[in-house]
């Protein structure tokens, strides 16, 4: 059986943010707290969404603490802001970050009086809190490759553990304006397009995948192997901009229904231990995670080697050329490898254990033990040079 859905409304297209102000008016918004980060409230966005809100008779207050990786302490700063102004809306305006800290902020508002910060970002699923509805909430991206405007999750950092946890919190509505990636750098635009294509093939090799998601990813990954390294070379066009706009939305909404699996639960390993940007660690790790699944669904791989326009004879090649592909996709838009980043074989293996923790690994059609991600980790560093 399959079940897909989609959480919320998504307003799409250029010049969408000038929206803002009505979208938050249908929604009852009447004072918000736009949480972004400083180097996004340099290039004018937000000041873009509080003029509409502005003009929308919506209050608005900013935060601007937002940091890499969403810590669980700007969250807290965050929510004593919007208690304090008597908030009663978030928007996210930003990469990953900024949304996954709106979303936390929007959540552990109204439950901060009963639950721990701690508690609330460490998601038991055999023992789930009761929590407060969370404040009601619009993400704005302004990059291609987070999805988290249209999915469940916040990802949060554990600032006493360093490892990355997650929320169930999810957007009233997303606003995706491609003109607000426009000019973003080519480095920011390669890592959040990978992060964006690790999130379609862990779909793909989920183990509850549904035609929705299938369609979704795929789609998505034939955007993203076409425009993403134009968007590389020109960061001014609108075509590659648009459609990298849509390919990371699409990602997400099909990772809410067919969840990332093993590949993220590598890139978080990576991250939380050697503190690499999380798109980087999704690019690396894509290749082995094609390599380990690829058989297991011939007909929708060899889809993807066809989209990156690969010559398969046999079910017994395609998870090694596919995922050589992808490596040289990789190359080809600038992704530095491990060793690139001065870091050795052994730093990237020790970062094993803490992958074997991430239970969202066990989301994948194909089981891997210690040894299975061993293995893994070791063609992050040795097939990648």
């Amino acid at each position: 059986m399959s079940r897909y859905s989609q959480l919320c409304p998504v307003y799409f297209g250029p010049g969408e943010v000038n929206n803002t102000g009505a979208i938050a008016k249908e929604l009852g918004m009447t004072h918000v707290l736009l949480v972004t980060e400083k180097a996004i409230a340099e290039t004018g966005i937000p000041e873009r969404v509080m003029d509409s809100l502005l003009q929308s008779g919506i209050k608005v207050s900013i935060y601007d603490g937002v940091k890499m990786d969403a810590p669980d302490t700007t969250v807290m700063e965050g929510a004593q802001l919007a208690e304090s102004i008597g908030a009663d809306a978030v928007i996210g305006c930003g990469g990953g970050s900024s949304l996954d800290t709106a979303k936390g902020i929007a959540l552990y508002v109204t439950n901060k009086k009963n639950v721990t910060i701690k508690k609330m970002i460490h998601f038991d699923p055999a023992n789930p809190l009761i929590l407060a509805p969370a404040l009601k909430t619009i993400m704005i991206p302004t990059t291609s490759g987070t999805g988290s405007e249209s999915t469940f999750v916040a990802v949060i950092t554990d600032t006493e553990t360093h490892q990355k946890c997650g929320c169930i919190v999810w957007a009233n509505a997303a606003i995706v304006d491609p003109d607000l990636t426009l000019g973003l750098g080519k480095t920011i635009t390669a890592y959040t397009g990978m992060d964006a294509f690790s999130h379609c093939n862990e779909c793909l090799c989920n183990v509850m995948p549904n035609p929705h998601s299938d369609t979704l990813a795929l789609s998505s990954m034939e955007r993203i192997y076409k425009w993403l390294p134009v968007a590389v070379d020109d960061p001014n066009c609108k075509e590659a901009r648009y459609n990298l706009a849509i390919a990371s939305n699409f990602a997400g909404i099909a990772f809410q229904d067919s969840q990332v699996n093993v590949g993220h639960a590598m890139a978080h390993a990576l991250g939380a231990r050697l503190h690499i940007p999380h798109g980087i660690g999704c690019a690396l790790v894509t290749p082995s995670v094609i390599e380990l699944v690829a058989a297991a669904r011939p007909e929708i791989y060899g889809k993807v080697a066809e989209i990156f326009e690969l010559e398969i004879s046999s079910v017994e090649e395609l998870p090694t050329k596919l995922a050589d592909a992808v490596r040289s996709f990789n190359r080809r838009i600038g992704i530095p490898s491990m060793k690139d980043l001065g870091f050795t074989r052994e730093q990237v293996l020790s970062t094993v254990t803490y992958a074997l923790g991430e239970m969202m690994r066990m989301g994948c059609i194909v089981p891997q033990d210690e040894a299975v991600l061993t293995d893994m980790m070791a063609k992050v560093y040795d097939n990648y040079q």
